[in-house]
């Protein structure tokens, strides 16, 4: 085979793949169930990523024991994936339980899938202030970093003056989840698009 052959055929194969990865996202975001997720308070962000806004959420973070607990089960170790029972609310969508299995999830909530971070004994409670003797999750879900226009992530961050942040996320029946847009005190401000 001739080199201009080779050349073209390497660039449809990674034209077809970037193709993929972009039809994989529309997909969640056209087809999923969307949910409102309110956002809470990060540490500052690193200046070499670009301006994006890193986000928290209160199913980021799954009690395993107290009176806060999520129903399920509760041995994980790092790296595991797990399925999260989302119950949507209108203030936002609120974990129930968490698995091992998707078919543990109970009909009529949302699954959403996730990977551990960590497994901590102590979690800290921001009611009282300090470190309480309760086991807990840190899970990722592939939705805690937003792309945002130029010096807009410290604004979602850290909103100031009492404003509610919030994130309408699309989850599809894969468990994957997508951000559709952010709303600041329940109005749209940023809507995620194709182009």
């Amino acid at each position: 085979m001739k080199l201009w052959p080779k050349i073209m055929l390497l660039v449809l194969i990674e034209v077809a793949a970037l193709g993929a990865m972009i039809a994989d996202k529309q997909y969640t975001l056209n087809t999923g169930t969307p949910v409102l997720l309110p956002t809470e308070p990060v540490d500052p962000r690193s200046l070499f990523m670009g301006d994006y806004a890193r986000l928290a959420y209160s199913i980021s973070q799954l009690r395993l024991d107290g009176e806060a607990a999520v129903a399920g089960d509760k041995d994980f170790k790092r790296h595991d994936t797990v399925w999260v029972a989302l119950k949507p609310e209108a203030a936002g969508a609120k974990a129930v339980s968490v698995h091992h299995q998707r078919s543990a999830i109970a009909s009529g909530l949302l699954a959403i899938r996730g990977e551990v971070q960590s497994v901590n004994e102590n979690t800290f409670d921001r009611a009282s202030n300090q470190s309480v003797k309760q086991r807990s999750l840190q899970v990722r879900y592939g939705i805690e970093q937003y792309y945002v226009p130029e010096g807009s992530g410290r604004q979602i961050e850290r909103p100031q003056g009492g404003e509610k942040v919030a994130m309408l996320i699309a989850i599809d029946a894969r468990g994957k989840a997508g951000i559709l847009a952010v709303l600041f005190d329940g109005k749209e401000r940023y809507r995620e698009t194709l182009f």
